[in-house]
């Protein structure tokens, strides 16, 4: 019953189960650019496994539309899942759980994942004129593209995330960092890249979401991030969007008060899970 995702129907049943659990829309292109990674059970479930920063584990996603559910589907899904992540040579799988929702929490629980950590999601709704592009801060260059990875060998390592996270290989980082970003906007110190921050297209026309943020260890502390976010506000702004969101862990104290400056708002995010595969 389940097997993998080969067809434009079948990402489009995808997106279908999706739409129906996500409280945003989940676009088409996007997961059709990783449909070699997607499980489909049609009695309406679906499975995303690929690699991710943190070595040695994959993240995976299951998603069960709310009518299908207790029929075995998610408990095949996951199992499906653990498979994949064993062909991709992981030890463990990582995902995150909904805010809120005890049951697919105890669901993950029973299946021997366990909670590592909780996020907080963060949204800045937009006005005409908020933000400004400061000195020092411009939309990533031919030129700036080696200095940008460099920002993300040193800083992905100090990420909040499910584990100790490592750069990916540059290629990558260029196909999955930058390919899919709407804008990228870096800061240049001393004639080289300090930091970078992306953000990225969605399923809603009016609203972006932010990718990566980071900054060199000996840049840091110097308002470069706050610089960096003023500078997509005012782009954002500029170009009709409504809002900007993103999630971190509720440990990243430098991010939330740095978001929290340019007027974004908190609530519960997604809780963190990993078990072993």
């Amino acid at each position: 019953m389940i097997r993998p995702v080969r067809t434009d129907v079948e990402v489009a049943t995808c997106v279908r189960i999706a739409d129906a659990v996500e409280p945003h829309p989940v676009r088409f292109d996007l997961l059709r650019q990783v449909k070699e990674r997607l499980f489909l059970d049609e009695r309406g479930g679906y499975a995303y496994i690929n690699h991710s920063s943190i070595p040695k584990s994959a993240f995976a996603m299951v998603r069960v539309h709310p009518d299908a559910r207790r029929r075995g589907i998610g408990s095949g899904l996951v199992q499906a899942a653990a498979e994949s992540a064993r062909s991709l040579g992981k030890e463990s799988a990582w995902g995150e759980v909904k805010p809120g929702d005890a049951e697919s929490l105890r669901f993950v629980e029973a299946r021997g994942f366990t909670e590592l950590s909780r996020d907080v999601e963060l949204t800045r709704r937009l006005r005409p004129g908020d933000g400004h592009i400061g000195e020092g801060i411009v939309e990533l260059r031919e030129e700036d593209r080696r200095g940008a990875y460099e920002v993300t060998v040193a800083a992905v390592p100090d990420m909040v995330t499910a584990g100790q996270a490592e750069a990916r290989p540059y290629d990558e980082w260029m196909k999955e960092e930058l390919a899919n970003a709407a804008v990228v906007f870096v800061a240049i110190e001393d004639g080289c890249v300090a930091g970078y921050a992306t953000l990225q297209l969605g399923a809603e026309p009016k609203r972006l979401e932010h990718g990566f943020t980071g900054v060199r260890p000996e840049y840091r502390r110097r308002g470069i991030a706050t610089a960096l976010g003023d500078a997509q506000l005012a782009w954002a702004a500029e170009r009709g969007f409504e809002e900007l969101t993103t999630t971190t862990g509720v440990t990243n104290a430098a991010l939330r008060a740095q978001k929290a400056k340019l007027g974004y708002e908190e609530r519960p995010g997604p809780i963190l899970v990993r078990g072993p595969v």
